[in-house]
Formats: C-alpha cells, sequence, structure tokens
C-alpha cells in the first residue's frame, strides 16, 4: 500500500468494505505525512471483517474470526477538530499497565490545522464472548426485579447470566482507571463520558472499559481537562439508575407494573456497592460532596441531548428528575 493510499483509506469516508482490513495491514507500514502512529502488538488477523451493528457515533469494524484472533477497527466520525482526550488516555493507561482495556494494536492521528493530534482510527484486540454494558447491566436488573421475559430493545432475552459482585467488580475497575489516569492537585484525566454501555463484560464477569473519546456534548477543550473523580463516579452512579428507569418503562409498556420501592432499592443496592468498592481503593483522591451536583448535571445534559437528538429517550432523565422531586 502507498503512502498516498494509505491516507485516502484512514480519511475516507464512508468506511468502504476491505477498508478495515487494509488499515490493520498498514499498521506495520511507516505513517504518511501528516499522521502518528502508536502501534502495539499486531495480531495476524485472518482477512474477513463484520460491521458492529450498534447505534453509536463512529463506525466500529471486527477484523479477523472473533472465535480465534480478531480486532476491533474504530473509525472516528469528521469533524477532526481538536485536542482529542483519546490518544492521551489510552497511551497513560497502557504505559500504567491498566488492563481492563481492550490492548490498544494501533492508533492513527492526524494533526490538524492549530497543532492538535487527534484519533481518525483506532485498533484494539476484540474481547470474546464480550457483550456491553446496556446488555449485561439491564440483563442483571431484569433478572434481580423479577422480568426476565420482558423484551427490551438492544437487551436481548435470555442474553445476561448474573454475576455475583458485579457492582463491586465495576467500581473497582472504575477505581483503577482513576489510579492509572491520575493528574495534578487530585484531579483525573477521566473518562468524560462514563455510562454502563462503556463497559464490555464476558460470561465469567470479567470486565473492560471502552472509548475514552469523552463527553460528545462538551467542547475540545473541555473533553481533554483534567475533572474530579467524582466526575466519571457521578456518570456511572446516574447510569445505573437509568437502567433501572429503562426495565420499568418496558416493563410497564408490556403489561407489567412493577413496584416503585423494589426498583428504588435495586437500585440503591447497586449504586451503593459500586461506590462502596471505588471508594475502598481511589481514597482521598474522591470527594463524595461533589457527586450530588454533578449526577443533577448530567441529568440535564441527557435531557437536552435527547430533546434536540433523541426523543425517545426523554423518559428516563425525565424519570430521574421526578424521583428527585424536580419534574
Amino acid at each position: 500500500m502507498t503512502e498516498g493510499d494509505q491516507r485516502r483509506t484512514w480519511l475516507s469516508r464512508p468506511v468502504a468494505e476491505g477498508d478495515s482490513i487494509a488499515l490493520v495491514e498498514a499498521l506495520r507500514a511507516t505513517a504518511p505525512e501528516g499522521f502518528r502512529l502508536t502501534v502495539g502488538e499486531v495480531p495476524l488477523c485472518a482477512p474477513i471483517e463484520r460491521r458492529v451493528a450498534v447505534d453509536q457515533t463512529n463506525v466500529s469494524v471486527v477484523v479477523g474470526d472473533p472465535e480465534q484472533v480478531a480486532v476491533v477497527v474504530k473509525w472516528s466520525e469528521p469533524p477532526f477538530t481538536g485536542p482529542h482526550p483519546a490518544g492521551e488516555r489510552l497511551r497513560r493507561l497502557a504505559a500504567a499497565g491498566f488492563r481492563q482495556t481492550p490492548a490498544l494494536v494501533g492508533l492513527a492521528e492526524w494533526r490538524t490545522a492549530d497543532d492538535s493530534w487527534v484519533p481518525v482510527v483506532s485498533v484494539t484486540r476484540h474481547v470474546p464472548g464480550a457483550s456491553d454494558g446496556w446488555t449485561w447491566c439491564v440483563g442483571e436488573a431484569r433478572s434481580a426485579l423479577g422480568v426476565e421475559d420482558v423484551a427490551i430493545p438492544g437487551a436481548p432475552v435470555g442474553a445476561t447470566v448474573s454475576v455475583p459482585g458485579w457492582a463491586s467488580r465495576l467500581g473497582e475497575l472504575t477505581a483503577g482507571m482513576h489510579l492509572a489516569l491520575s493528574a495534578d492537585d487530585g484531579l483525573v484525566l477521566a473518562h468524560g463520558d462514563y455510562h454502563v454501555g462503556q463497559i464490555l463484560r464476558d460470561g465469567s464477569g470479567a470486565m473492560w472499559v471502552i472509548d475514552f473519546d469523552g463527553n460528545p456534548t462538551l467542547s475540545a477543550a473541555d473533553r481533554v481537562a483534567p475533572r474530579p473523580a467524582a466526575y466519571d463516579v457521578a456518570g456511572m452512579m446516574l447510569s445505573l439508575e437509568n437502567v433501572a428507569h429503562v426495565v420499568r418503562h418496558h416493563a410497564r409498556r408490556q403489561g407489567q407494573v412493577l413496584d416503585d420501592d423494589v426498583v428504588a432499592a435495586w437500585t440503591s443496592r447497586s449504586q451503593d456497592e459500586f461506590l462502596h468498592a471505588y471508594g475502598d481503593l481511589a481514597g482521598s483522591r474522591f470527594d463524595r460532596d461533589q457527586l450530588e451536583p454533578l449526577v443533577l448535571d448530567q441529568i440535564h445534559r441527557e435531557l437536552a441531548y435527547a430533546n434536540q437528538f433523541l426523543p425517545r429517550w426523554r423518559y428516563v432523565p425525565l424519570a430521574a428528575l421526578a424521583s428527585r422531586g424536580l419534574r
């Protein structure tokens, strides 16, 4: 592949068949002018690809045989503006030996006119048998609340086996991530868009955190800025609450009425286990007094986003406000 071919592949839109295979092969070459490569161990993958069929901001393609050796190629959507948080955070996690994110195989970044590096495409190892958090966590809530047969879009019935202690494992993962991303003055290089959908889990209960692009509703400068550890913690606390709202909403639509106190008890128990495990490891880096204001800020951001881009999600932030007597 020539230098010009590489540049066209990395910046082409839309992503065409074969582009992801070509990109994995190009990781063994020299980056063309205007790009830089961060390359880890590049596995030999079968030249087959499958696009990931989920609703997401980027385009992701699995290259290789998922039952043997495969990688996930994630193509970022333009506009490519900087600065961008992903590159620094992924390199920091790798340098710190943090192993609860899929191993970084390669990262191609492009230098913008303002001299910022932004990711055009990233390649990580495929985690066999893993499901995303909106499958496994909704499954946990559905099972605990006795509504296993309620069909929820994106969470197939029977797809998740309950794993004891999952919320504590999630807290430990989060603390480990923050320890690896510690910055000055007690701040962290936050994940920035931290919710259950960013957590993969396999059948054994092992977890991996993905997607360090930051909150897409924030400016580029805000996405890279260090933040209190409570920022990510608040995002996950609200996300666990949102899971319960989603399960209750779909159960009601299918004729099952869940007791509000039972739903609230599941939410509180899951949040408490997550927070306790997180606090045990994070220690003084975490200021609990910052938590609820950040949760409220996140609720209002979700409502604004739903009003503008995703109306079908409005019921979730509205339910969160109602539970606080603010609706």
